[in-house]
């Protein structure tokens, strides 16, 4: 240690260190120079890993606002031609491959292989506004029908949509779906081509994963590849976007590898799209040999692989096999006759469901829901299990004016009681929503303590006949109605009919055997105003009103009756909504020989067709009887559907989970103050499911509502 003297006479000391002299206190600055030293050791590595997130959240925001970039409303009409080939293996097949839309022919049939080819012209009116025109398409599938139709979808992939297949499969490539994914760079090509892959925050059937090939300068993706598993169907799709503008929001061409599954029968497809072909033929030439298959070889964009081909020889083999045996043909023809009819014929549109167009032009159409398909039927708390038939028609005479109807018909095993409604429409001016409906159907059994009252009848009036007083007030209820429609502009539409119905006894050989009336009629011009105070994108407002007449067509009832409703559906995305329904309805007459009045708004529909056929804007467990009885009603009901919302959490079933709701429904009326229904329900690939229960204000009940969704989009 070293002493200096400074001016003053004081002597300070030093330290030297390597040569060098540190003031005294120098520890404490080392300590601090230390702690700075790791601290800067820990943090630079941390440092690429912030740019390489930073990285990452600039390259994610180019891609989901590339779309946005690019004008999609000046695009104006252009015309391109696409090609599609699907090759389905049958690998394994059991009897039960029958029930399943589509798959009939495939399932009769010995063959296990088949192709379809289609060669199109697309017609682009604006970005969402495609019309697509079959010009050529030749088939292996027996009978040219379009088989396992459950495979189209995957060939018009929407990555830039928020849904990939539309409303289903939620897109990565959304900007409002990212929070519903988990995003990886991988690897930078020469700085500018990036690699990025993605995968679900949940394992559930309405994500995908896989991984895109983009411009990491403007966000474009160049190619991309993802798979899933939706509807029985395991998919993986691979992808290469177009070049220029418009263009590379569509894939030019796709590739897609399809397996299905369910019960024992697997069935392997293989499908390949291209699409923005020039013109190679005239259209006029193509609609004159629409399945020549010499013209689908000059127009298909590559060559067919060899077992694509083995099909087409095998078809031609067993043709020409067929017309040199023509003479044999008749005893053949007799033998496999019943064979013939009874599962070709008969079990095809029993079995399958049937949808044919038929006219000039195609203007008709016939669509039949599975006859006696077992996996078409529902349960509800009420109805038990209903066995349903759903047949639909139409025919358009031209652009404006069209005929259609639809049966709608289903038979409740717990009250043993089928019910239908059947609405014919002729609609003579569609763009005005301009229509005569002439409408026929039937509803509950329906009730009224008054015909027992008006006809002084005693419990031992009863005796020995086997029924208490509840069944002699049982009354069945057929109704037909006459209306006019017209929608004066986007906001105003006005009705204008008739309203017929009629009550019958269901025991009427009691009332027959005391000379009491059986059958009730009524009779009622009705009026409605609709108000859209935001055109058709915003809520609906209706009032309607009906006065029964007496002395027309029998009738006896002399009523007054007012209802107004609103209802109002938001669409918070294309997946996520809210709905909201009120209404209001209450008589200002009733006259004596109204014994039967039920509401026309406010009435439970009792052939739900599935999940999104009237399941929100009902009482579940509420009885009719204790609103058609009261002098009016209000009634609210709020429904919030949202997929990914609380089960789709759940290990090894939320996978399966498809869309959720939550259910609030309120009733006020002069028997009720008030009723309160909430409700919790939820579709899957197989079923739809809700769970209902009530306020409880005379008893607590629990209800439960059943649907099968088996190949709903089959």
């Amino acid at each position: 240690m070293a002493q200096t003297q400074p001016a003053d006479g004081k002597a300070t000391s030093r330290r030297t260190v390597a040569g060098r002299m540190w003031p005294a206190g120098g520890s404490a600055c080392r300590r601090w120079m230390s702690v700075v030293f790791v601290l800067l050791c820990l943090c630079l590595p941390l440092l690429p890993l912030q740019a390489k997130k930073e990285r990452k959240i600039v390259l994610l925001r180019r891609v989901h606002t590339y779309a946005a970039t690019l004008d999609t409303v000046n695009i104006g009409s252009r015309t391109s031609y696409s090609y599609s080939r699907v090759v389905v293996n049958v690998d394994r097949r059991n009897g039960l491959l029958m029930t399943v839309p589509s798959a009939f022919a495939i399932a009769r049939s010995k063959k296990r292989g088949f192709i379809k080819e289609t060669y199109d012209r697309v017609d682009v009116v604006h970005y969402n506004d495609i019309v697509t025109t079959p010009l050529i398409t030749t088939s292996t599938f027996p009978y040219g029908r379009n088989t396992v139709s459950g495979f189209a979808r995957y060939l018009t992939p929407t990555i830039y949509g928020e849904t990939i297949f539309g409303n289903s499969l939620i897109s990565p490539f959304y900007p409002g779906n990212a929070q519903f994914y988990t995003y990886y760079v991988d690897v930078v090509h020469g700085g500018s081509i990036v690699t990025l892959r993605f995968k679900p925050k949940r394992n559930n059937t309405q994500l995908v994963r896989g991984s895109a090939v983009i411009d990491g300068l403007t966000g474009r993706i160049l190619s991309c590849s993802f798979g899933g598993d939706y509807d029985h169907v395991r998919f993986f799709i691979s992808l290469v976007m177009g070049e220029h503008g418009i263009a590379s929001l569509y894939p030019k061409k796709g590739t897609t590898q399809l397996r299905f599954d369910f019960l024992g029968n697997k069935i392997s497809g293989h499908c390949i799209t291209y699409t923005g072909l020039p013109k190679t033929l005239e259209d006029s030439v193509c609609a004159d040999k629409q399945k020549d298959f010499d013209l689908m070889a000059r127009v298909r964009p590559e060559k067919l692989r060899k077992e694509e081909l083995a099909l087409y020889k095998a078809m031609f083999d067993e043709r020409r096999k067929d017309s040199i045996n023509a003479a044999d043909s008749l005893h053949r023809h007799r033998e496999n006759w019943a064979k013939r009819v009874l599962w070709d014929a008969i079990g095809d549109n029993v079995l399958n469901r049937i949808k044919t167009s038929f006219g000039m032009n195609n203007r008709g159409y016939i669509r039949i829901n599975p006859i006696m398909n077992p996996l078409y039927m529902g349960y509800s708390q009420r109805r038990g299990f209903v066995y349903k038939l759903d047949l639909n028609f139409s025919y358009q005479f031209t652009n404006n004016s069209e005929l259609t109807t639809r049966f709608r018909g289903g038979y409740s095993f717990k009250l043993k009681q089928f019910y239908f409604r059947v609405p014919i429409y002729y609609y003579f001016n569609k763009r005005r929503n301009g229509y005569l409906k002439l409408e026929v159907g039937n509803g509950n059994h329906i009730s009224s303590q008054s015909v027992s009252d008006n006809m002084h009848l005693t419990p031992a009036d009863t005796l020995g006949t086997h029924l208490v007083m509840s069944e002699l007030n049982q009354f069945t209820q057929d109704d037909g109605r006459l209306v006019f429609n017209y929608d004066l502009n986007s906001y105003l539409s006005f009705q204008v009919g008739v309203l017929y119905q009629l009550r019958h006894a269901v025991y009427n050989r009691f009332f027959q055997l005391y000379n009491w009336p059986t059958t009730y009629r009524s009779f009622a011009p009705v009026f409605e105003l609709q108000l859209r105070p935001w055109g058709w994108s915003g809520p609906i407002l209706t009032a309607d009103y009906d006065r029964g007449l007496k002395n027309v067509l029998g009738a006896k009832a002399n009523y007054e009756r007012y209802e107004f409703n609103g209802e109002y559906i938001h669409h918070l995305n294309k997946l996520q909504l809210l709905e909201a329904r009120v209404g209001v309805g209450f008589y200002t007459r009733k006259g004596g020989k109204s014994l039967f009045l039920s509401y026309e708004n406010f009435q439970e529909d009792n052939i739900p067709g599935g999940w999104n056929d009237n399941w929100t804007g009902e009482f579940e467990l509420l009885d009719s009887y204790l609103y058609n009885t009261s002098d009016y009603y209000v009634r609210g009901n709020l429904t919030y559907e949202s997929p990914l919302l609380f089960l789709s959490w759940l290990p090894w079933v939320g996978r399966y989970m498809e869309m959720e709701r939550i259910y609030v429904s309120a009733l006020q009326t002069a028997n009720v103050h008030p009723y309160v229904e909430l409700g919790y329900g939820f579709t899957t690939r197989l079923f739809s499911m809700g769970i209902f229960v009530d306020s409880g204000q005379r008893s607590k009940a629990v209800g439960l509502k059943f649907g099968l969704e088996l190949f709903r989009n089959w």
